[in-house]
């Protein structure tokens, strides 16, 4: 199981890397992506390990409420904090916050107290490449062989680690 989730965290990073190659602003955003593949995943673990049981909504509305806290100060500082509401920015607002936080994370919180929380938390490591081929799909973004590569290690270490072949006795 732990060469599955070092090769998921492998073809992530090949895909993060392919993105930032000579940009000081990309070096920045792929330390902060891989500071929170990271993060993500120890969280996962502790939760498993020391988290009580809670309903998936009530974790939910404690979490949402300390994550605003904690980064308002910081957007009061470094952005305008003035909103453009057009239609195209409602959509994609009303689908990350329905679709990829509430749907998403109450999933991964019921997939956490069910299931094998590494073969949860390895799933994270398909957001990068699948953020590449979506790009590549969607707005024509250059799809290199690195990326490619990191697309496959990443799929192989998540089936590794997803779908474990039996030891022989």
């Amino acid at each position: 199981m732990l060469f599955g989730l070092i090769l998921g965290l492998a073809g992530a990073v090949c895909v993060i890397l392919e993105q930032s190659i000579g940009d000081l602003g990309s070096i920045i955003g792929m330390i902060a992506t891989l500071g929170a593949l990271v993060g993500m995943s120890a969280a996962m673990l502790y939760e498993k390990r020391f988290g009580v049981a809670h309903h998936p909504v009530s974790a939910n509305l404690v979490q949402y409420p300390v994550g605003l806290g904690a980064i308002l100060p910081l957007a009061s500082m470094l952005e305008t904090m003035v909103v453009d509401w057009t239609f195209e920015f409602t959509a994609a607002l009303a689908y990350l916050v329905i679709g990829n936080s509430l749907i998403s994370i109450t999933l991964l919180l019921a997939m956490i107290r069910r299931g094998k929380t590494a073969a949860v938390s390895v799933l994270l490591f398909l957001v990068p490449p699948l953020a590449a081929l979506i790009a590549w799909l969607v707005i024509d973004e250059t799809l290199t062989i690195l990326a490619g590569a990191g697309m496959v290690i990443a799929a192989v270490g998540v089936a590794i680690v997803v779908n474990p072949t039996r030891k022989q006795a």
